[in-house]
């Protein structure tokens, strides 16, 4: 009897022991929360593709999600494979295209050097959305036309009421709009009676929107 509880309770500690291990391997694992953000953004929406430690594209560049890195306040400026899809879509190579913009080590207050909305040599020039004021958080950019007939609805990429500050760096006016009902993105598309948040004027830029259309982008489309 001795002998079998003396078994017993070393089986017990060797338990123990393997769990109190097992627990701290588990908790000396870091959370990737870079990693959780972007595995969110797939997990909602469609067609998204995940092209490099912090970016996302849709449609094979037709739209480029930029997340900051860990500890950043801002997205960083393109990656090797978001240059290769801008030149792509410009029709050029990657060479055309310049050294990549150097990253700002502080968020810029200057409304004439915000950070990382890119511009192609030849081409239609990028246009970005950015999640909070002073072009900081994610980055949404695109560089084709949209028609108000079919508008760009912010919730294809996760972005609905998300934009604080922006930046057009082409030749096209964008227009921002509101949904008329909460959810609907169709409602958007009010054609007869949009409700406007902004216009974008060609090569301009706003580091804070208005606070009454502070976080209520639903949707966009643009002219010449």
């Amino acid at each position: 009897m001795i002998r079998r509880n003396a078994t017993l309770a070393g089986l017990a500690v060797t338990t123990l022991l393997t769990f109190g291990l097992s627990g701290q391997s588990q908790a000396a694992t870091p959370v990737d929360s870079l990693q959780q953000e972007i595995n969110e953004v797939l997990a909602k929406t469609q067609g998204g593709v995940q092209i490099s430690r912090n970016e996302i594209s849709w449609g094979d560049g037709e739209a480029i999600l930029s997340f900051p890195l860990p500890g950043e306040r801002n997205a960083p400026a393109d990656s090797a494979a978001a240059r290769k899809i801008q030149a792509k879509a410009a029709g050029v190579p990657v060479s055309a295209l310049g050294e990549p913009p150097a990253i700002d080590p502080e968020p810029s207050r200057d409304v004439t050097r915000e950070p990382n909305c890119p511009t192609e040599i030849i081409g239609n020039d990028w246009y970005c959305f950015y999640q909070h004021k002073d072009y900081g958080g994610r980055r949404l950019m695109w560089n084709e036309a949209k028609s108000v007939n079919d508008p760009v609805y912010f919730s294809k990429y996760d972005f609905e009421n998300r934009t604080s500050s922006w930046s057009n760096k082409g030749g096209k006016i964008i227009t921002v709009a509101n949904r008329a009902v909460a959810g609907d993105d169709l409602s958007c598309k009010n054609i007869n009676n949009p409700i406007i948040l902004w216009n974008e004027q060609a090569h301009t830029n706003d580091r804070e929107v208005d606070s009454t259309d502070d976080n209520r982008a639903d949707c966009f489309w643009t002219t010449w």
